[in-house]
């Protein structure tokens, strides 16, 4: 079966599935680090920020999915005020990343390139932690390129993070 990524609505069942796998995931890719991993995730993707995301029209939440089985998730923010800096006229952004296969991630970001497409932006970028090995790599085999991003002010760990970005 084929996996598939579509929007989803923030819903009680949606969100307790995103936040227990947002929880295992940042756990186990910061490693050691685990409780700096909960941390972040508890301030990032609990329940709390996960349902004020339905009264942001700026920011969605991609699914990939096998079947009716939810795999893994990501945001995607089309807001100006994220997005601005950055050489683009429509720019969107990504990040917030939970898989734990690669082929989700590919999945994930081919979905979201054809929403760029029909949004007509002309930019996406992916903000990563140095550590996300397998993300780093994905994305440049899908042809994003490494750039300096200065202007960021929502970094929430010590974990170092590189931002890449594509022209659609």
């Amino acid at each position: 079966m084929s996996k598939v990524a579509k929007f989803v609505v923030i819903i009680n069942d949606n969100v307790v599935w995103m936040e227990e796998k947002a929880l295992k995931f940042y756990s186990h890719l910061f490693g050691s680090a685990k409780e700096t991993g909960e941390k972040y995730a508890a301030e990032n993707l609990s329940s709390q920020k996960l349902f004020k995301i339905q009264n942001d029209f700026s920011i969605e939440v991609l699914m990939a999915y096998e079947g009716e089985n939810p795999l893994s998730f990501m945001k995607l923010n089309s807001s100006r005020l994220t997005n601005q800096n950055l050489g683009a006229n429509k720019a969107i952004g990504v990040y917030h990343i939970i898989y734990f296969n690669p082929e989700d991630l590919i999945a994930l970001f081919k979905r979201a390139q054809e929403v760029a497409l029909q949004r007509k932006h002309d930019l996406i970028w992916v903000k990563a932690f140095e550590i996300d090995t397998v993300l780093i790599e994905t994305l440049k085999s899908l042809n994003y390129q490494e750039f300096n991003f200065e202007n960021d002010s929502t970094i929430d760990t010590d974990q170092k993070q590189l931002y890449f970005k594509k022209s659609v």
